[in-house]
């Protein structure tokens, strides 16, 4: 992969994965405050279903949070690195464990029997953004 090809895809992805991180930490508040309600209410109401749907929903909304502060790093980071290939160390570390986690989520949704499709997508974007990391990485 060339220098040029590099920082155009750490340029896009990156956008990307602002855009998405946003979205999820947007999402993820909605969740956790939601669910937090929700618990608070079965608690209180001595519902003990409405608790723990609740409390699922809570953590679910905190894991978003948590993903979505992530992303929006990993865009960061990948967007100061097409700027300038000295500082892609970072992003090429960030680009690895989101190459990892998807290959997980890839490796869940084939055995829970879910639908594979975003988790390939989000494996190859991955895979496409260590290559990208790695080849500025190389030439910084």
């Amino acid at each position: 992969m060339t220098v040029e090809t590099s920082k155009k895809l750490l340029s896009i992805f990156g956008i990307i994965d602002i855009i998405f991180g946003v979205l999820g930490l947007i999402l993820g508040v909605v969740a956790a405050a939601g669910g937090g309600l929700v618990a608070v209410g079965g608690i209180a109401a001595e519902q003990a279903d409405a608790g723990a749907a609740g409390g699922l929903a809570l953590l679910a909304g905190i894991v978003l949070i948590l993903v979505g502060v992530f992303s929006v790093v990993e865009g960061v980071l990948s967007r100061r690195a097409a700027k300038d290939p000295s500082k892609a160390k970072p992003a090429f570390v960030f680009a690895v464990i989101s190459l990892v986690l998807a290959a997980i989520s890839l490796i869940s949704a084939l055995t829970g029997g879910g639908s594979p499709v975003s988790a390939i997508v989000s494996v190859v974007i991955n895979g496409l953004l260590v290559a990208a990391a790695n080849t500025l990485r190389k030439e910084g």
